[in-house]
């Protein structure tokens, strides 16, 4: 899996993969990361269309896509080299669910003491005004966590999963001048995206931590009874119904709320923010029936096609 270096050696995606041109026939080789524990199985898929397309992209002398579609590339034969045992080998026209089940055994395997999944990297906001420390946690991914645990509890009844989950909760609890992901804005409880002091308030961010706990909080058997993310999906509903007028700028959206603390020019949402701000306000419109998310979620559609707020 470890190839020599040569003058045609690329790398794409952390694989390390190089082709050779023999007449009209051109190889490719893909390694497979990291070495593995020898001790250990290890589940490989590949999709054949994704890899065919960017090995014939790494021809091409400008950056482009390739697309393949089912029917564009037969598979002729598969040839194994090096020592290995085959436990067993599958040709399928899809993989999502092993897919998703080792991204969701990845969560529970990282996962820290403080259920959490801490973002290794330092983060300025706000032109360096306010800098958060290599090991921020996200209430964003906290909640995206939630809704791939609680859907890998439900196909498997893994416990590992489920307890995963419950951990995840923590940090909602927590304030953010404490490490968590919790501010408050005059007093109603906000889950941050960016957990900076003072608050920031993105509203996508927030967004989609409810997704996370609305999710969780769909599991209604959580066996020793200490599921929270309703109460908490509930606490930040109402603070959503409370603030969501102040994203409104008559013509658009605001990105966050940074101003307020800040005492700066506001934030303005790109129009693909914005365009995310609408499809999840149709989302908790879906789930809550409150008629107020599906009208404001309207009005910011009108936004898009030109429609202003009436002026004085």
């Amino acid at each position: 899996y470890y190839f020599p270096l040569r003058e045609n050696l690329h790398y794409l995606l952390d694989l390390c993969y190089y082709f050779v041109k023999i007449s009209f026939q051109v190889e490719y080789n893909y390694s497979l990361g990291a070495e593995p524990n020898p001790n250990e199985w290890r589940w490989i898929c590949r999709d054949l269309l994704v890899d065919t397309g960017r090995a014939l992209a790494s021809t091409s002398k400008k950056k482009e896509t390739i697309l393949l579609h089912p029917g564009d590339v037969i598979l002729d034969s598969i040839t194994f080299r090096g020592h290995s045992v085959i436990r067993s080998f599958e040709q399928r026209s899809s993989a999502h669910l092993e897919h998703f089940l080792v991204a969701a055994d990845w969560l529970t395997n990282n996962q820290d003491e403080h259920g959490g999944w801490s973002v290794p990297v330092e983060r300025s906001i706000a032109d360096k005004r306010l800098i958060l420390p290599a090991g921020w946690y996200s209430a964003m991914a906290q909640g995206h966590a939630l809704s791939v645990l609680t859907r890998a509890y439900v196909v498997t009844s893994d416990m590992k999963y489920l307890q995963g989950a419950k951990r995840a909760l923590q940090l909602f609890k927590i304030k953010a001048s404490k490490g968590g992901v919790l501010n408050e804005l005059f007093g109603h409880p906000w889950f941050e995206e960016y957990p900076t002091t003072p608050g920031t308030f993105v509203l996508n961010g927030f967004l989609y931590s409810l997704i996370g706990l609305y999710d969780f909080a769909q599991i209604s058997n959580s066996q020793d009874g200490d599921n929270d993310s309703a109460a908490l999906f509930s606490a930040g509903l109402e603070s959503l119904r409370i603030f969501l007028p102040l994203f409104d700028t008559g013509s658009g959206t605001f990105y966050d709320l940074r101003h307020l603390g800040l005492k700066t020019a506001p934030n303005l949402a790109r129009w693909d923010y914005h365009s995310v701000h609408i499809y999840l306000l149709k989302w908790l419109y879906i789930i809550t029936k409150d008629e107020f998310f599906n009208v404001t979620a309207n009005r910011w559609v009108s936004y898009a096609t030109g429609h202003r707020a009436k002026h004085n």
